[in-house]
């Protein structure tokens, strides 16, 4: 907050009156797991892309086939991933492993091995070493990284591995191939039955014209805008820059 506070004051008083349960992951109660606020978002604007624009039969349509196509090909990620007897899937598996990797170059020094705890020092050539205190019961090491992934970090590992302990135990059961493979496998999409075969509803769909409010002008969106928006914008501004120049050359060839 100090950081902040140094970069914009504004800023800083605005965050202060905001609970810090709601936008921190240090006082969140490990609730998140590193997973920010827009990442739910950003996932479906990625399914989504190109579609926008779009009659409303068309975008459903396209919603539907591209989240069934993404659900499949994560399912035989997913039965590949099992089929190996890999534990976690390649992103975890390959964070954990790097991390792992770092810790062997930790020193570790043990305390309590029923309380599983212990000091780690890091060297750093060129710096003053850093020592860190982990306990494994806690799932807490002072670096905080632990906390905010849920994935034991370096400090961690080295102490694991130093108890000799199974790192399975440490890292949350979401992270699991089994969890992975049940997100994509509970069988969310069936085939669509042809528009014969639909039951006839029974209600009948009327728009109220009186809750439209038509405003002079474009209608302006409250929504915050990301990058598909300023690559539309991009691509529609580069089009009349080009017809601009078109009609302009044209002018001067009737001229001529």
């Amino acid at each position: 907050m100090r950081q902040i506070e140094g970069l914009c004051r504004g800023a800083h008083e605005y965050l202060r009156r905001i609970d810090v349960t709601k936008w921190t992951f240090s006082h969140d109660g490990g609730h998140r797991y590193g997973v920010m606020t827009t990442n739910i978002s950003e996932a479906i604007n990625g399914v989504l892309k190109g579609t926008r624009r779009l009659p409303i039969t068309a975008t459903v349509s396209a919603t539907f086939t591209r989240s069934k196509n993404a659900f499949r090909e994560r399912e035989v990620v997913a039965m590949n991933l099992q089929q190996r007897n890999q534990a976690w899937p390649d992103d975890v598996f390959n964070r954990i492993a790097s991390n792992n990797s770092v810790g062997t170059r930790h020193s570790v020094d043990l305390y309590n091995h029923s309380r599983q705890t212990a000091s780690v020092t890091v060297h750093v050539p060129g710096t003053r070493s850093r020592t860190f205190r982990v306990s494994l019961l806690e799932r807490a090491c002072d670096c905080g990284q632990w906390r905010l992934s849920g994935i034991p970090c370096s400090h961690a590992l080295a102490v694991i591995r130093q108890y000799v302990l199974d790192i399975t135990l440490y890292v949350p059961e979401c992270y699991s191939t089994i969890e992975y493979a049940l997100t994509y496998t509970s069988g969310f999409f069936a085939p669509l039955a042809d528009v014969e075969y639909w039951d006839e509803p029974n209600f009948q769909l009327r728009h109220n014209p009186d809750r439209r409010i038509r405003r002079r002008g474009r209608d302006v969106t409250t929504r915050i805008h990301n990058e598909m928006d300023w690559a539309q914008t991009r691509a529609r501004q580069q089009y009349q820059a080009q017809d601009g120049a078109g009609t302009s050359g044209q002018g001067s060839r009737r001229r001529r």
